[in-house]
This record gives C-alpha cells, sequence and structure tokens, in this order.
C-alpha cells in the first residue's frame, strides 16, 4: 500500500498532536489520570482537523485520507505521546 503526500501529512499531524499531547501532560496541562484521558485528546484533533481541512478544501472530510492513514496517524500520535510524555 501506497499513501498519498496527504495521508503522510495527516500521519505527520498526528505525531505533533502526540507531542503537543505529551508536552502538555507534562507541562500539567492535561490531566493523565482525569475523566478525559490524553489519547482521547489525540483521536479529537485528528478528527477537528480533517474536518477544518476538509472545509477548507471544499471536499467531504472521509474523502481526504484512508483509513488505514487515520488508523496510522492515531497510532504513532499515541506512541509519540508515551514517549513524549517521559523524554520531553
Amino acid at each position: 500500500m501506497r499513501l498519498s503526500r496527504n495521508e503522510l501529512l495527516f500521519i505527520a499531524l498526528g505525531a505533533i498532536l502526540g507531542a503537543a499531547v505529551g508536552y502538555g501532560v507534562k507541562a500539567g496541562f492535561v490531566v493523565q489520570d482525569g475523566a478525559f484521558p490524553p489519547f482521547v485528546i489525540v483521536l479529537l484533533g485528528l478528527g477537528l482537523a480533517e474536518v477544518l481541512i476538509g472545509y477548507a478544501a471544499g471536499r467531504s472530510p472521509g474523502t481526504l485520507v484512508g483509513m488505514p492513514a487515520r488508523f496510522l496517524a492515531f497510532v504513532v500520535g499515541v506512541c509519540i505521546f508515551l514517549l513524549g510524555e517521559r523524554y520531553i
């Protein structure tokens, strides 16, 4: 499977969101064991970004990236969050 440019950028966005949430946990802005877990912030951030980019591009958000790229972006974002929480 080959990933398109949009899908690669979406995966990079997942990594950036994971790093931002990891920094937020480390700085104390996000509570790790709260009612709203940090990985949900990554998931909602990816969904919101896809909706906003789809609206800006004039396309339906479901057509911008494929499901494997969405899953990979979420997994990469959560992994970066888990690593970033420790090393940032």
